[in-house]
């Protein structure tokens, strides 16, 4: 009988330990139960983030970021669900469990693995080949690009031969079917004879965030054409789900943006003089896709393409694809048409660096002065006409004052009639408005934090049994979460069941204690200074209840009644 996906995670649970997993990418160190350290998810000099051992849960007492194993690989590895888990499976030795258990996805998941490794094989035969005599051409050029010896280790880069079949008989001999490197996209067949697909072009490995060789790019050494040739689309590769250098990306932690670039050599160049977040689209346009991937690593998409016309041209178009994404866009305009290789390397690593990137609205204001001449009426007013149209777009009013600002200097037009075309009126500023005051956030009270502190006490196995019922809890996340402890569910599963981001951080807020007592004998005493708190609510709640009924009855028994049972509450709130 196949095994249950449930089951399965389970399993890979109790075989992964969380603090093993996450002690290689923080330094931890143990306290108690938890092991403490830096959070890798924001900048912080104090450790605040933490991962209990016992419940099998992270969190950051900072940012508030926290889950089960599962959700830090997803977080750290930038990755789906699905991905994690066969991450995870694959450091324990496990399959993961197909739940269709149909055999054409077992073949499919076979002929992935058999893509995958022949891409390895040829990544490495084109890297050695680099270092040969037949790879001196190849090598040449790339030292003329100004790479060094270290620089093409760094980034695998090779040399695919210059005969026929080369890469495709070495391949075979190293014991791969040609059906597997045809669908690989190593191999092309042609009349029934096999060919290789790369021919005379330094090799570009492209490389997943995981660190596997999904695909190759190829650089024409002489006049062949295309100048750049990418693997066709194959079950490990799409061009339009991927991105160069993402193999690198994924190791950045913490970086305000990524660059993205248009060639191979320019990503290249700017990671060898140290600019970090840097990746390329793989010969084609910006995708939806590429645009979504990039927008999980950082907040903001500096679009580095070529100074020149055709570079300019597609970054209005990426502009489009991020605003699309809701990803926050900027632009680095360079001088003199040149691309982000010519730059650096003519400049260096500190004029890039000085080089301030431009928001996307002001780089389409700038960008619509092409081909006009605004010395002219006729100029200005075409150009303003343009402007305004692309000012409908821009949301947020204190921007959109600042872009009028802008137009009303280049074209003359006064700002109410450039408002007017744009199709809003200007926003008019109370003579007394004053700045409104965001009041801080409330603490929960008293009584919601002692039942948490209970859900705690019990997920670390702190609470003698019988102590605390479940009718203790008003809460019912809290209750949710002690009564699944109690079904003797673990506390990652229960996090792991949240159904959306809101509900985990309610289920961690309620399971995670920064300081939890060490021993029982405190934990009870913490336990019923817990249930007091909880009862005293409870029975504020009670007297308020009856002061109203109290002041709704008229005289007779029922009163009567009320203030007995007031005087009842009233004196058991004294004994707290």
């Amino acid at each position: 009988m196949a095994q249950q996906f449930s089951e399965f995670l389970a399993e890979l649970n109790a075989r992964v330990r969380l603090e093993d997993v996450v002690g290689e990418y923080v330094q931890l160190k143990q306290k108690g139960h938890r092991y403490w350290g830096l959070c890798p998810f924001h900048s912080e000099k104090s450790p605040s983030f933490s991962v209990d051992a016992s419940a099998q849960l992270y969190y950051c007492f900072g940012c508030h970021k926290g889950g089960n194993l599962i959700h830090f690989v997803m977080e750290m590895e930038r990755m789906e669900f699905i991905d994690a888990v066969k991450l995870l499976a694959e450091r324990a030795g496990l399959e993961v469990p197909d739940r269709a258990r149909s055999g054409e996805s077992q073949a499919s998941a076979q002929l992935r693995e058999a893509v995958f490794a022949a891409n390895r094989a040829a990544a490495m035969f084109f890297h050695q080949r680099i270092w040969s005599s037949e790879g001196a051409q190849a090598r040449d050029y790339l030292y003329r690009r100004g790479l060094n010896d270290a620089d093409i280790k760094h980034f695998g880069l090779g040399a695919s031969p210059s005969g026929w079949e080369e890469t495709y008989q070495a391949l075979l001999k190293e014991g791969f079917e040609r059906e597997i490197l045809l669908k690989a996209g190593l191999a092309i067949d042609k009349n029934g004879k096999t060919f290789d697909m790369f021919r005379d072009r330094v090799m570009f490995p492209i490389i997943s965030a995981q660190g596997r060789v999904l695909g190759f790019g190829g650089r024409a050494m002489g006049d062949a054409q295309p100048k750049y040739l990418n693997t066709q689309e194959t079950v490990v590769f799409n061009k339009r789900l991927n991105l160069y250098c993402m193999n690198w990306l994924k190791k950045e932690r913490g970086i305000a943006r990524v660059v993205l670039v248009e060639g191979y050599m320019d990503a290249v160049s700017l990671r060898r003089h140290g600019v970090e977040g840097v990746v390329a689209t793989l010969g084609t346009a910006l995708t939806a896709e590429q645009a979504g991937l990039m927008a999980r690593y950082a907040p903001e998409i500096w679009l580095s393409y070529d100074g020149d016309s055709a570079g300019q041209k597609a970054t209005l178009r990426a502009l489009d694809i991020l605003e699309a994404q809701n990803a926050r866009a900027r632009v680095i305009l360079y001088p003199d048409g040149m691309d982000p290789d010519d730059f650096i390397r003519s400049r260096g690593a500190q004029a890039f660096r000085s080089l301030a990137p431009m928001d996307a609205f002001e780089f389409r204001l700038l960008r619509a002065q092409d081909g006009l001449d605004l010395t002219t009426q006729e100029g200005r007013t075409q150009y303003a006409l343009l402007a305004c149209e692309i000012l409908k777009r821009v949301k947020n009013p204190v921007e959109l004052e600042n872009y009028v600002s802008i137009v009303e200097k280049r074209t003359g037009f006064e700002r109410d009639v450039l408002y007017r075309q744009i199709g809003t009126a200007p926003v008019q500023k109370p003579p007394s408005a004053r700045p409104r005051r965001i009041a801080p956030a409330k603490a929960p009270p008293d009584y919601v934090l002692a039942q948490r502190r209970l859900v705690a006490l019990k997920a670390a196995n702190l609470l003698p049994d019988g102590a605390v019922r479940a009718a203790d809890f008003d809460d019912a996340v809290c209750r949710a979460l002690f009564e699944g402890l109690c079904a003797g569910r673990s506390p990652g599963e229960l996090v792991g069941e949240a159904e959306d981001g809101e509900a985990r951080a309610q289920a961690l807020g309620a399971l995670e204690d920064e300081a939890l007592p060490q021993d029982a004998e405190e934990a009870l005493k913490t336990a019923q200074q817990c249930l007091g708190s909880i009862r005293r609510h409870r029975l504020e709640e009670q007297i308020a209840a009856a002061q109203r009924e109290i002041a709704a009855v008229g005289e007779g028994e029922r009163r009567k009644e009320l203030m007995e049972q007031l005087n009842g509450l009233l004196a058991e709130l004294d004994r707290f």
